[in-house]
């Protein structure tokens, strides 16, 4: 959406504000049965279809919440679970969001069995087992007991015939470079960044590196940096806005600090900036004329004064019932004498304890009604007696006298103007200081508040003298005050003889400009365009205290020779959901050409679909990622920590069998000596492939 601001088209951006719909249940009939089914279970997203489909069947973001109904009832509260794309408006249950990864290994299996309910009963299945092989991702280098809790709820909960394990970022090279087996993969995901060498189609684990940043990290960066940039916008700055505005329009720089140094220039930041409209609710405007608007003040008046009449008289009526009471009491008390009990219990029931002080009682009474009957006569007349006010004139004389003072009066006119103007912006200006924390007039009003809090309860008669308005209107986050009608309406006045006299005037003051309501909610983005990318290449600047892509990519490149270094730059590859920011490709080649010998040669491509080419990579290779899956036998002899290794998949890393330290020389404790583990038998023709190596994972050890 563009707008015309000061004979300018400003380019305003609205946000979507997409909600989820939910899933339907498809149909599922015989013709499915045995056909396996590909879920690519990301810790951002799962998309899961089955092997004949050409687009993923559900799409949905990995997470699920417990909603409590009626929880502010005393009884006790139903609980709603919410499930991927049921939950409608995700930042309504953000705190009460549930993942099945712990970054990308899946941790919490309780949280995953939902998600695999989900998935499967949406597909139809109807069956008591599901009956189809399955094709899971899982993370680069899984720990083993992550795989067995998987493979343990595939089979034992479901009753799958067979599981087959991959790697997204794998299947994702392979799909896009078919005929290219060397070559350097660069998988960014929701939460990590590996940089994976690839040597004969197969990954070289033991080289590869991890970097902990991803999309959530860049997410929750601006979704801060925007909140402490725009704190009166606080609460409308949700992640889910701020997940939508780095998909939408955030870079990475070829050149970072050549880039934010170019919005130094004022020319070049009204001409790339950014604004993005906030949602906002815009006060309804009033059709009522000027002359309805008085009726209805006169009718709330009169109701009013009506209001008024009706208590005075019922309070009139309840203090003569009570002085005549009173009087009963003294002429009942004059048949007694004081010390009789009949004398003491009239003064009792007059809740007073000597005679003087009911006569005292019975005159201020007196005095009482006599007022009320005073302001009653008075509010009478007054309504008989009451007219129609006279407008009052806020400007009595807007016009010269004489044609000779034209031009004085005008530059008294101007002034008069700019006065109103300076006193708005004042308590502007007031109003901005107060809503901030550490400015002179927030601190000035805390330290009156403390001072007023330091009274003592009894003492507590603020408000009761006129100096104390002046204190109300120093601490008041208002500013002291607002525009009143009687200033608006001389502004207008001075406005309209001003377009008479002196219209230049106010066509080149931008004060007279008012701000829309919709300005007011506007956010502007210079340089985090450029900023939330860099932190790829910059982790510390999140915090994290680990190399970014750039340095990793020459770590790895570093534990090769020149042969094989040259034959994984002649293929680099980008993929996973961030790599589709702008500019990361032409990011990477600067880099490569910077660390790279003189005129060496390197290649750099992106991921097709950096989203679904993982999913449609499984699809594809389906009948060899099938045949290389994990069946129930081999479950039920080897283990549920066990995979098949092919292409697509992770090592088996077997875990080290720890040796007992042998006794000490002249010890008179016998060694005894520790037999190794047996390993675990192999399946025929060694399909398992075993390893005893650990891999180093982490760049941080770099």
């Amino acid at each position: 959406m563009a707008v015309n601001i000061s004979d300018e088209t400003v380019q305003i951006f609205e946000l979507k504000d997409a909600r989820s719909v939910p899933d339907p249940v498809h149909p599922y009939d015989a013709s499915y049965r045995g056909l396996p089914l590909i879920i690519d279970n990301g810790s951002h997203h799962c998309r899961v279809g089955w092997a004949t489909d050409d687009e993923p069947r559900i799409l949905f973001r990995n997470c699920y919440a417990k909603h409590r109904k009626d929880r502010g009832k005393k009884i006790a509260a139903e609980t709603e679970i919410l499930v991927a794309n049921d939950i409608g408006n995700i930042e309504a249950v953000r705190f009460q969001l549930k993942s099945p990864h712990d970054e990308n290994v899946v941790t919490h299996f309780e949280a995953q069995e939902t998600m695999f309910d989900y998935t499967f009963s949406h597909l139809g299945i109807n069956t008591p087992q599901v009956d189809h092989p399955i094709i899971l991702t899982e993370a680069f280098c899984n720990p083993n007991y992550s795989r067995q809790l998987m493979s343990e709820l595939l089979f034992e909960c479901y009753g799958v015939p067979s599981v087959s394990y991959c790697v997204d970022g794998l299947l994702s090279y392979h799909r896009n470079n078919p005929k290219k087996h060397d070559g350097l993969l660069v998988n960014i995901g929701n939460c990590t960044t590996h940089v994976i060498p690839i040597l004969d189609g197969y990954a070289d684990a033991a080289s590869s590196r991890r970097i902990r940043m991803g999309g959530l990290h860049l997410t929750k960066f601006l979704w801060r940096w925007l909140q402490l940039r725009f704190p009166l916008h606080l609460n409308a700055i949700t992640i889910s806005r701020a997940e939508e505005i780095l998909h939408n329009h955030m870079y990475i720089a070829e050149d970072y600090m050549s880039a934010i140094s170019k919005w130094s220039d004022v020319s070049y930041y009204e001409k790339y900036v950014r604004r993005i409209q906030l949602p906002f609710v815009a006060a309804p405007v009033s059709t009522v004329s000027v002359e309805q608007q008085r009726e209805r003040r006169k009718e709330a008046a009169r109701r009013l004064v009506e209001l008024n009449a009706k208590k005075r008289e019922e309070k009139l009526i309840e203090d003569e019932a009570e002085l005549t009471r009173l009087i009963e009491l003294v002429e009942a008390m004059e048949e007694f004498t004081p010390d009789e009990p009949e004398y003491q219990h009239a003064l009792e029931e007059a809740e007073v304890t000597s005679p003087d002080d009911l006569t005292k009682k019975i005159t201020l009474l007196h005095q009482k009604i006599e007022k009320t009957r005073q302001k009653m006569l008075q509010a009478t007349s007054a309504a008989t007696e009451e007219e129609e006010p006279k407008p009052k004139r806020v400007c009595e004389d807007i016009s010269p006298k004489k044609k000779a003072d034209l031009e004085q009066w005008v530059e008294e006119v101007k002034q008069q103007w700019r006065d109103i103007q300076a006193r708005r912006a004042a308590r502007r200006h007031k109003r901005q200081e107060m809503a901030k924390r550490r400015t002179a007039a927030s601190q000035e009003r805390m330290r009156i508040i403390s001072q007023l809090a330091r009274r003592e309860k009894k003492d507590d008669n603020f408000g009761m003298r006129d100096e104390d308005w002046d204190v109300y209107k120093a601490i008041n986050k208002e500013g002291g005050g607002s525009d009143s009608e009687e200033e608006n309406e001389k502004l207008q006045e001075l406005e309209s003889a001003l377009r008479q006299h002196s219209p230049e005037f106010l066509g080149d003051t931008t004060a007279s400009k008012p701000t829309s309501l919709a300005e007011n909610y506007q956010i502007q983005l210079s340089t985090e365009q450029a900023r939330i990318g860099e932190l790829l290449f910059q982790p510390y600047m999140y915090g994290l205290e680990q190399g970014g892509i750039t340095s990793t990519i020459q770590y790895v490149l570093g534990l090769f020779d020149s042969d094989i270094q040259n034959r994984l730059v002649s293929n680099v590859f980008l993929t996973g959901g961030p790599s589709s920011l702008p500019g990361l490709k032409p990011r990477i080649e600067r880099e490569l050409l910077a660390m790279r010998p003189f005129q060496s040669h390197f290649s750099v491509s992106l991921a097709g679909n950096p989203i679904l080419d993982a999913w449609y990579g499984a699809r594809d290779s389906v009948k060899e990622l099938v045949a290389v899956g994990i069946t129930r036998a081999d479950y039920l002899e080897h283990g549920g920590d066990r995979s098949r290794y092919h292409k697509d998949g992770n090592m088996f890393w077997a875990p080290l069998t720890p040796v007992a330290p042998e006794s000490a020389p002249g010890s008179t404790v016998p060694s005894k000596e520790t037999t190794p583990a047996p390993e675990a038998k192999p399946m025929p023709e060694d399909i398992f492939s075993v390893s005893t190596v650990e891999p180093t994972g982490d760049s941080s050890s770099s």
